[in-house]
């Protein structure tokens, strides 16, 4: 309150302007309690106003001192402290985890460091009351008005002069009681702070390699031979990035006793955030070294993968009862199809369903896909939301394989029965049946003009129809059951892969011979045209996608990626993209011309099952099968990984670094200490259900602990810049108030 320094104050406050909201609370609370407060809310410079404090200060009964961050290197408030210290009448409150300057520390201070304003709070009115008793009690500064001299009157006749008084006894000097100080512990200072602060970097990171330690021993998440390691480096970690956080802290002013104080958290969030796309692309796992496979991730085999006409979304059908729709540019999720899974009748003895999804097809619109099941039926549903449309009954026996007429107007399917039938989706009743295989009908294709269909066997024998007409136009022997069979772009060759693993090319006009290679593994699963059907590609039970010369038999090159027998094979029309389904649970999509894994996806156990999917926008991820790569053979693509993750943190850090200047100009200052804290928590917050939401729970384990690895490596660096900072550039700070 400006121009009232002249009278008696019963309480003088000492603070730094930065602490003003607190300070403003403080000093209503003490007015409403009838005591007189002097205290500025905008201090200024100047001469002329550091006398009115002077003279504030001295005609005050006490003085509160606020010491915080800012004011423990303020001059001014530093002066007036000594000033009250040097009259008893000093009150100190600590608002922050700081040390008290030197000369202070053994004055009992009010612990206000938890104290967010709450004018109820039991420490809060304690303080309250210890002042008010002491401005009560303490008999303030002296007067330092001189006293009127006594009217001196000369003697008369008539008045004979007054007796000469006798000296008043001189009164005893008597030192102002002092006054009654705060019951309250005496702040933690100096050695003692930092063995407190040392203690709790200690107690974190027991607490993180305990944790960590139980998850190894519980799962298979950490390798046997690996978990004494893992959980000894977890816990230095925790440790390293707590302490290291603890003096950045210190070196700034303050040091928060908390176990997770608002700097140690926003460095956690943020490192959770900048690691996310490493574990969401599923390549890295705890141990995940040259040789080792890791265990303990549920999923399913895939069992066959079909792209769309334009080659942007993909469908994938699987053990696991489900349909999958993806978009191949991102390996984001679009959507599932479970009514094979909820409809089934057919249980194994741990009573899951069995009624596994063997192949799917889009239409050529787009909007609808067909999958094939154990369960006897195709189903027809929505592309965009996974919504059933209808059902194909009829096949007496598991449907392998339902394909799309290019124009939209039949579906066939191929069946355990040895039947093939034509469903027309619009009504889905069959309009004609196929017969003439000895045995399964194990996949089926159309020609690229619709009007010829292939077909597979177990029987070996690969069959053309007239399918409009329901007959059959000629055959071609693979040698064995005939496990997949292709039209080639133009529709003028036919490829096969048998269970020998022979990969056949013939002509489709007159069934004739063009290549034949063996895949190099006993069986052979799969086969597709690809490079303008210059090549072919074939996968088979040992892992490798081998692409081979239609012209000469060559082997051209070998895909090398998934850890199970590659099953399905499909390429897009111009034969320039390639993708594969595999017994590893995963779906991935590949450069033919540079061999590169562009996309993985898979059919992966969720740790949770959420009501609506969380993948969109694809922000921090683009693939989401937890399949284990050596970076050390692919370091341009774990590179763009980690430039990823941390591109996305640092932009969030900066959006929220503004929004707090905002907050902060405006006046909302209890929302501009959250801004950053809780803008990265969000963030972290969506990472974590996605993660459960799509991986298994061990990959939201590692997650959470791998973090640490960046946190200790930025909280050493941010330990050493602010020691820097305090050495170097913290001079501008002292003097101000």
């Amino acid at each position: 309150m400006r121009g009232e320094a002249v009278g008696h104050h019963d309480v003088f406050i000492s603070y730094s302007r930065e602490d003003r909201p607190k300070v403003e609370k403080l000093a209503n609370a003490l007015t409403e309690r009838g005591m007189h407060v002097w205290w500025d809310p905008k201090i200024k410079t100047g001469a002329g106003f550091r006398q009115e404090i002077a003279e504030a200060l001295s005609s005050s009964k006490t003085v509160i001192v606020v010491w915080s961050r800012y004011s423990v290197a303020s001059r001014f408030v530093a002066d007036e402290a000594d000033e009250g210290a040097a009259r008893d009448i000093l009150f100190p409150a600590l608002i922050d985890n700081v040390d008290i300057p030197l000369g202070f520390r053994q004055i009992q201070t009010a612990d206000l460091t938890h104290w967010r304003g709450n004018l109820n709070d039991n420490a809060f009115k304690a303080f309250l009351a210890a002042v008010a008793e002491g401005a009560h009690t303490s008999s303030g500064a002296p007067n330092r008005r001189p006293e009127p001299a006594p009217e001196v009157h000369e003697p008369t006749p008539e008045t004979p002069a007054p007796e000469k008084p006798k000296p008043a006894p001189k009164p005893r000097a008597q030192k102002p009681k002092p006054a009654k100080q705060v019951k309250s512990k005496y702040t933690t200072t100096g050695s003692q702070r930092r063995l407190a602060l040392f203690g709790q970097a200690v107690f974190m990171a027991a607490l993180i390699a305990g944790a960590f330690g139980a998850l190894a021993y519980a799962s298979d998440f950490v390798f046997q031979a690996y978990r004494p390691f893992f959980i000894g480096a977890m816990g230095v970690l925790a440790f390293l990035s707590r302490y290291g956080t603890l003096e950045a802290d210190r070196a700034a002013g303050a040091a928060s006793l908390a176990l997770l104080p608002r700097s140690y958290l926003a460095l956690l969030l943020f490192s959770l955030i900048a690691i996310s796309p490493l574990v969401l692309e599923g390549r890295l796992y705890a141990a995940a070294l040259e040789g080792v496979k890791v265990r303990g991730i549920e999923g399913a085999d895939i069992n066959n993968v079909t792209l769309d006409q334009n080659g942007e979304r993909l469908i994938t059908s699987s053990d696991d009862n489900i349909a999958k729709l993806w978009d191949t540019r991102t390996g984001v999720e679009i959507s599932q199809y479970f009514d094979h899974r909820s409809n089934c009748q057919s249980f194994n003895e741990n009573g899951r369903p069995q009624c596994w999804v063997w192949g799917a097809d889009v239409s050529p619109a787009g909007d609808l896909a067909v999958s094939a099941s154990r369960d006897l039926t195709a189903r027809i549903w929505r592309t965009a939301t996974g919504e059933a449309v209808r059902t194909l009954a009829g096949h007496k026996n598991s449907v392998y394989d339902a394909v799309w007429s290019p124009d939209g107007t039949a579906i066939a399917t191929a069946s355990g029965d040895g039947t093939i039938i034509i469903w027309d989706p619009e009504t889905g009743e069959p309009t004609r049946t196929l017969t003439g295989h000895n045995g399964d009908v194990r996949a089926l294709d159309f020609n690229p003009v619709g009007d010829r269909l292939v077909s597979g066997g177990e029987d070996g024998r690969m069959m053309i129809w007239n399918w409009r007409e329901g007959r059959r136009i000629g055959y071609a022997s693979a040698g064995a059951m005939v496990n997949d069979v292709k039209f080639s772009g133009d529709g003028s060759m036919i490829a096969a892969a048998a269970d020998n693993g022979a990969v056949r090319v013939w002509r489709t006009s007159d069934r004739g011979a063009v290549a034949s290679v063996n895949h190099g593994a006993r069986r052979a699963f799969a086969v597709a045209f690809v490079d303008s059907d210059r090549a072919v590609a074939s996968g088979g039970i040992d892992e490798v996608i081998r692409i081979w010369s239609i012209s000469t038999g060559a082997l051209l090159t070998e895909l090398t990626g998934h850890q199970g027998a590659v099953r399905a094979l499909d390429a897009s029309p111009d034969g320039g993209l390639l993708v594969s389904g595999s017994r590893d649970n995963t779906a991935r999509v590949w450069s033919v011309a540079s061999g590169r894994n562009r996309v993985t996806m898979g059919h992966i156990r969720s740790a949770i099952d959420l009501p609506v999917s969380l993948d969109l926008p694809p922000v921090f991820v683009s693939s989401q099968a937890p399949v284990p790569v050596d970076f050390s053979k692919d370091k341009e693509f774990a590179g763009q990984l980690i430039g990823k993750g941390f591109a996305v943190a640092a932009a969030l850090l900066i959006a929220a670094l503004l929004a707090k200047g905002f907050f902060w100009v405006i006046g909302l200052r209890p929302v501009a200490r959250l801004s950053v804290v809780g803008t990265l928590f969000v963030a972290a917050a969506y990472v974590g259900v996605l993660i459960a939401a799509t991986l298994p729970v061990e990959a939201l384990a590692l997650w959470l602990t791998i973090a640490f690895v960046p946190a200790t490596l930025f909280a050493l660096l941010r330990w050493l810049w602010r020691g820097l900072i305090l050495s170097n550039l913290n001079p501008r700070t002292r003097g101000a108030r």
